[in-house]
């Protein structure tokens, strides 16, 4: 049985994987507002801009967001490094393993 009232327009998602609001997503973020909004604008931060003007999204897009971004830092810094010890300081800023960093460089060499 829903808690719904006669009067109830609208209701608090109660989804906690659910970010709702721009102060939520960039406290998820642990970044400001204004960066956050930025993000959605100009680097593709999944958001959905709801009739009442809120954003909402799912923790797990803003992770998988987060993810795809790291891989590709990554893979770009990755095909930057000639060294061995280059690598061995990627992997640990990074907070890979130097065989996950290997692995990637000779995928890319392979391309």
């Amino acid at each position: 049985m829903s808690n719904w009232k006669l009067g109830d327009h609208h209701r608090k998602n109660s989804n906690r994987n659910m970010l709702e609001g721009l102060p939520a997503i960039a406290t998820f973020l642990g970044k400001g507002i204004e960066t956050t909004r930025r993000w959605i604008r100009t680097e593709g931060l999944p958001a959905t801009k709801l009739p009442n003007g809120r954003w909402l999204t799912h923790k797990a897009l803003v992770l998988q967001w987060i993810y795809a971004g790291h891989q590709a830092i990554l893979k770009n810094n990755i095909a930057m490094c000639l060294e061995a010890d280059q690598l061995d300081l990627l992997a640990e800023k990074m907070n890979v393993s130097i065989e996950e960093v290997e692995r990637m460089r000779d995928e890319q060499r392979a391309d």
